[in-house]
């Protein structure tokens, strides 16, 4: 098996997820460790950071960008308070994820994220998020399975995201593609 990280997970709990120690990021990596798909996992409080995890991003190898945060149409919050709308992560974030499919674990994002392309059309690959609030088990058992389904050329990223609708509810997660480069990637080696 390779030893390079194929999804990039960051997340910025909320002070409350921080102090009761609830950690989507953490399960997630262990659920992809057991299914060989490598990852590696930042933990970020500030945009300094949240910028620096993003650079790691700019790696060949790395397909995924999995955000975990407390996020709304207009964007995302970080732990310490700092709200970046689409404008702000388009000026933090480009080019870093240009290659890559960005997945938020962020309640209503998917109903603004498309945003992000009008700065630029190659921002990323897609996006999938959730168009609704969900809680931190729905986000960790719907991106299980997405990944999961990654593993395989089998499969497309829009079924992948039909399958996570089927279990976390029709609607839940929306597939946002590029219209420039929409293309994803097998986890497998």
């Amino acid at each position: 098996m390779s030893s390079k990280k194929r999804v990039l997970i960051i997340e910025s709990a909320s002070p409350a997820d921080f102090y009761e120690g609830r950690s989507e990021a953490d399960s997630l990596h262990r659920i992809l460790e057991i299914e060989n798909i490598k990852s590696r996992v930042f933990n970020t409080l500030d945009i300094d950071h949240f910028i620096k995890a993003l650079s790691y991003a700019d790696k060949k190898y790395i397909h995924y960008v999995h955000i975990s945060a407390h996020g709304n149409a207009d964007g995302f919050e970080l732990t310490d308070g700092t709200f970046i709308d689409w404008k702000t992560f388009d000026e933090i974030a480009w080019p870093y994820l240009k290659n890559c499919c960005i997945c938020f674990s962020s309640c209503d994002v998917a109903q603004g994220a498309a945003e992000v392309f009008k700065y630029h059309k190659t921002f990323c690959n897609a996006i999938v998020g959730p168009t609704r609030k969900i809680t931190w088990g729905e986000g960790l058992v719907a991106f299980s399975a997405f990944y999961h389904r990654a593993l395989t050329d089998h499969t497309s990223t829009a079924s992948d995201v039909r399958v996570m609708n089927h279990i976390a509810g029709k609607g839940t997660f929306k597939l946002i593609e590029s219209e420039a480069r929409s293309t994803t990637y097998t986890l497998s080696d």
